[in-house]
C-alpha cells in the first residue's frame, strides 16, 4: 500500500512519521522552508510518545512525480483544501482513498465536488502537534488518535487496510461506521476551543480557570451541538456534557491550532471554525450569538494580521 500525505505540519508531519517509520510507503508532498529541512536532514518529531526521526523522507513538491496512490492523507489548511484537490487528481486509481483531516464539517463535500464522491471518505484527527522549527514536529499532550470511515455507511477494504496499517505504527485508531457524527462530535468541541482560546490568547487550562471565558466555551459548544442536530447529524444525546468533560481533562499548556496561528500572524481558519457555526447556524435557522460576537472580534485578524 502507498499512501501519501498531503501537508507535513502537525497532523501529517506526526502521523505521516509514524507510519513511515513502521515500514509502510509513505509520501510527503510538500514544499517551503520546512520541507527543505526534511530534505536535507529528515524529519523529527518530539513527542511523549516517543521520539523518532525519519531520515531520509520520501518528499515530493508535485504529485506528478509520485506515481499513483492506494491512500491520500490530506493535512492541509482548510483554506489550502480547494488547491490540494488539483494536486490530489494525478494520483488518483479507481480505489484510492483520499482522507481528509481539516479542522471543521466541510471538508469531504469540498473534494467529494472536484473529485467525486467515489473518493473521498470523511476524517478526524486528535492530536496537539505543531511545527517547532522547519522540519521538526513537536506534538504536546498523550493525545493522537485517528477517526476515519466510509460516509456513507459501506464497509471499506481500503479503510481497513488503512486502520491495519496505523495499529502497526502504534497509532490510536478508530474505523467508524458513523463518520458524518465523528466529524461534527469533533467540530463542536475545536469551534468553541479554537475560537474561546484566540478571544482569551491563552490556553485551555486558564479558560477553565477563568469564569467567563468558560462560560463564553460553553454556550460556544451548546450553539455547535444546536446547529448540528438542526443539520441532521444524530449527535448522541449528552454530547455538550461529554465535550464539556473532554475540556477539563486536556493538558492545561494545551491550545489551538488557530491560537497558534494567530500568534506567529499566520491566516486563520477562522471562517471555517467559528464561522462556520454561525454560517450554517443562519442556513438551519439557529441563532448563535456568542459564536457571532467571537467570529466578529477576530475577524481583523484573519487573513494574518499580527495578533
Amino acid at each position: 500500500m502507498r499512501i501519501a500525505v498531503l501537508g507535513a505540519g502537525g497532523v501529517g508531519g506526526y502521523f505521516g512519521a509514524r507510519l513511515a517509520a513502521h515500514c509502510n510507503e509513505v509520501v510527503f508532498i510538500a514544499r517551503g522552508a520546512h520541507a527543505e529541512a526534511m530534505r536535507r536532514d529528515g524529519l523529527r518529531v518530539l513527542s511523549p510518545a516517543g521520539d523518532l526521526h525519519l531520515n531520509p523522507v520520501r518528499l515530493h513538491k508535485e504529485a506528478r512525480t509520485t506515481g499513483l496512490i492506494d491512500i491520500v492523507l490530506v493535512a492541509v489548511k482548510m483554506y489550502d483544501l480547494a488547491d490540494a484537490a488539483t494536486i490530489i487528481r494525478p494520483l488518483l486509481t479507481i480505489d484510492t482513498a483520499v482522507v481528509p483531516f481539516q479542522n471543521g464539517v466541510e471538508a469531504q463535500a469540498i473534494l467529494e465536488g472536484a473529485l467525486g464522491r467515489r473518493y473521498v471518505c470523511g476524517g478526524a484527527a486528535y492530536i496537539a502537534a505543531a511545527i517547532e522549527a522547519p522540519g521538526v514536529i513537536r506534538h504536546t499532550g498523550t493525545g493522537a488518535r485517528l477517526v476515519f470511515g466510509e460516509p456513507y455507511g459501506s464497509q471499506s477494504w481500503r479503510l481497513e487496510t488503512l486502520e491495519a496499517a496505523c495499529r502497526g505504527a502504534g497509532i490510536d485508531v478508530t474505523l467508524a461506521p458513523a463518520i458524518a457524527v465523528e466529524v461534527w462530535r469533533k467540530f463542536v468541541f475545536l469551534a468553541p476551543f479554537a475560537g474561546v482560546t484566540c478571544l482569551g490568547r491563552t490556553t485551555i487550562g486558564a479558560v477553565r480557570e477563568d469564569p467567563l471565558l468558560w462560560r463564553l466555551f460553553t454556550a460556544m459548544v451548546e450553539e455547535a451541538c444546536a446547529v448540528a442536530r438542526a443539520s441532521g447529524v444524530e449527535l448522541p444525546e449528552g454530547t455538550e456534557a461529554e465535550r464539556l468533560e473532554l475540556a477539563r481533562k486536556l493538558p492545561t499548556e494545551m491550545k489551538s491550532s488557530m491560537l497558534h496561528d494567530l500568534e506567529a500572524g499566520r491566516r486563520l481558519e477562522l471562517d471555517w471554525l467559528t464561522g462556520a457555526v454561525v454560517r450554517l447556524g443562519i442556513q438551519v435557522g439557529v441563532p448563535t450569538p456568542v459564536s457571532v460576537e467571537t467570529q466578529d472580534i477576530l475577524a481583523p485578524s484573519r487573513d494574518g494580521r499580527a495578533a
